[in-house]
This record gives structure tokens, sequence and C-alpha cells, in this order.
């Protein structure tokens, strides 16, 4: 599954938002256990939905950080 940032939509799916991080799931459901990570809303009925901006700024706080650990 491929993801486009500039045209995602504002509310992304855990789907979505796991491409864009190059995350598992399952590590984007610890981490909403744990209340760190991209912000997301919890619509209910097991919908989730992750905020765009937090998610592409969360992926760019990884890139740094791991940009900084190989230097």
């Amino acid at each position: 599954m491929e993801c486009d940032t500039m045209t995602a939509p504002l509310l992304l799916t855990p789907d979505e938002a796991s491409v864009i991080l190059g995350r598992d799931l399952s590590q984007l459901h610890e981490d909403r256990k744990r209340n760190v990570g991209p912000d997301f809303h919890d619509l209910g009925g097991g919908l989730i939905r992750y905020r765009r901006e937090s998610v592409l700024r969360d992926a760019e706080r990884r890139a740094d950080e791991t940009s900084r650990a190989v230097v």
C-alpha cells in the first residue's frame, strides 16, 4: 500500500499512518496505549484515525533521530 503524503486525507487510518511511518500496526497500537507517537482520535467502535500533520511531524522527528544516531 502506497500513500502520497501531499494528497493524504486530514485524518489517516492506522494502515495509512503505518505506511508513512514505516512501522507495523502493532507498534502503532502499543504507542497509543503508552500515549506516545502521533496524535490520534478514537472515534468509537474500533475506529482510530491519526492527524496527518501529526503523523508527518512524527515521521520527520524519527528520521532526524535516526540520522543523528548514524553520524
